[in-house]
């Protein structure tokens, strides 16, 4: 029994707790439909303020796309906005239920417009009327867009070579960038300048990125780069460094007589040393720079001789003395000059190839001219000049036309001018005793083999 009385009670309390939220739907639902009513009845419109709305911008579709202008510095934006419609229409707007956007209807050439920004509502069916928008317009720069190719200098004011070097070429990669912008604008660019301004002192090569571009006028003033679009900012700068070195010019002389004091030519030089710089780093500072030969025979009174400077660099290297030419001269003016013939028996052949012998077909070697110090010259005799042909380069018989050596072994002083040839025939020793045997007189001339 007790137990019956306990299930109708639990059914009576689970029926109470059922009846009670059925009540609660039915007081929501007669509310909404209160609401619903005096929205219609009571206050049937109202005015509402909704903020923060974005402002859309987009050339599709305009005139202005046509042309080919583009917004200029144009920033998004929102507006606020005031409504006023049905209370059950727009009395749950926000933001996502308007949409703003500026009117480019009059926007047909480049210039400065002021726009009206419009905005309506996303519910085309809601009946509404837009009050007031906050700001109702805005200020926008139209102009045509076009791309120009500049160079890229480079600007790096604190970066400097250590002592005994010096900075000698700076390039930046890429050497040219593409600015986008309006026309008008990109008319007003005369420089571009890569920066970089940190303290460097060199004594190698250096490269460097920088994202430091500055754009200036022909007056050399700043450009706002707000205006352009630039390609690429970063470049990279390259500083090259050379070494500096002063070479001294030393004369070079070929073709000396045996035994010549070549100490003894009072020659002088246009120039005693020269500053050149190297991309040679190891480089010693100072050098031996070695002038272009000059053959003894070629040394005449009144006879200069030039070297061009650049001849005697090597690759890459710069000469920074300004000085182009080098001029040696010779002062001859207390020199002389003495001609000799020399008798075949005075002439000595050097180096005759085993088994063979060596004889001068000319009789005498003629107009053999010494110069030197007119003191010397005055004690200079035939006997005291030599006259050699070095047959090292001779291996066949025959005869050949043969530059004869001549100086003097007394006086080391004096030299002969220009070169001297003779003929000479190179034949087998045994021919040649064959032949003085048959013959009935001796050759007058004296064949000496020094071999």
């Amino acid at each position: 029994m007790e137990k019956e009385i306990n299930n109708k009670r639990t059914a009576k309390e689970k029926g109470g707790v059922l009846s009670d939220f059925a009540l609660r739907i039915l007081a929501v639902v007669i509310a909404i439909i209160i609401w619903f009513a005096l929205s219609i009845t009571q206050f049937p419109t109202t005015t509402k303020t909704i903020t923060k709305i974005p402002v859309d911008f987009s050339l599709a579709g305009t005139t202005a796309e046509a042309k080919g202008l583009s917004a200029l510095g144009y920033k998004d934006k929102t507006v606020d906005v005031e409504i006023e419609g049905m209370n059950y229409e727009i009395g749950t707007y926000s933001a996502n239920d308007l949409v703003a956007t500026v009117n480019l209807d009059e926007v047909t050439k480049s210039g400065t417009y002021q726009l009206d920004i419009d905005v309506k509502s996303l519910h085309p069916t809601d009946r509404y009327k837009i009050i007031s928008v906050t700001p109702s317009t805005v200020e926008v720069k139209f102009d045509q867009i076009d791309t120009v190719s500049m160079d890229v200098n480079v600007s790096a004011p604190n970066v400097s070579a250590e002592e005994g070097y010096t900075l000698w070429e700076t390039s930046v990669q890429p050497g040219k960038i593409n600015i986008s912008g309006p026309e008008n604008e990109l008319k007003k660019i005369a420089k571009v300048e890569a920066v970089y301004s940190d303290v460097q002192t060199l004594s190698d090569d250096m490269t460097i990125t920088t994202d430091t571009l500055l754009l200036y006028d022909e007056n050399n003033n700043l450009l706002g780069s707000s205006d352009y679009t630039i390609e690429s900012t970063l470049v990279n700068i390259k500083f090259v460094v050379y070494k500096k070195v002063t070479s001294t010019l030393v004369p070079q002389f070929t073709d000396q007589p045996e035994g010549f004091d070549l100490s003894s030519l009072p020659f002088t030089l246009s120039a005693d040393t020269i500053q050149i710089i190297t991309p040679n780093l190891d480089a010693e500072p100072t050098e031996e720079l070695m002038l272009s030969p000059i053959s003894m025979y070629d040394i005449s009174r009144g006879k200069t001789f030039k070297t061009d400077i650049s001849s005697l660099l090597s690759a890459g290297e710069i000469n920074q003395s300004g000085i182009e030419q080098v001029e040696l001269s010779i002062d001859l003016s207390d020199y002389t000059t003495a001609t000799f013939s020399i008798p075949a028996e005075q002439v000595e052949f050097v180096n005759v190839p085993s088994g063979r012998i060596a004889t001068l077909d000319n009789e005498q070697i003629m107009n053999v001219t010494f110069i030197g110090p007119s003191e010397i010259i005055e004690k200079l005799k035939l006997k005291h000049i030599k006259a050699q042909v070095d047959l090292s380069d001779i291996s066949a018989n025959g005869s050949v036309s043969h530059e004869v050596k001549i100086y003097s072994e007394k006086f080391n002083s004096i030299w002969n001018i220009g070169t001297h040839e003779a003929v000479v025939t190179v034949s087998d020793m045994s021919a040649a005793v064959t032949s003085e045997t048959d013959s009935s007189s001796a050759d007058s001339s004296s064949v000496i083999d020094n071999r």
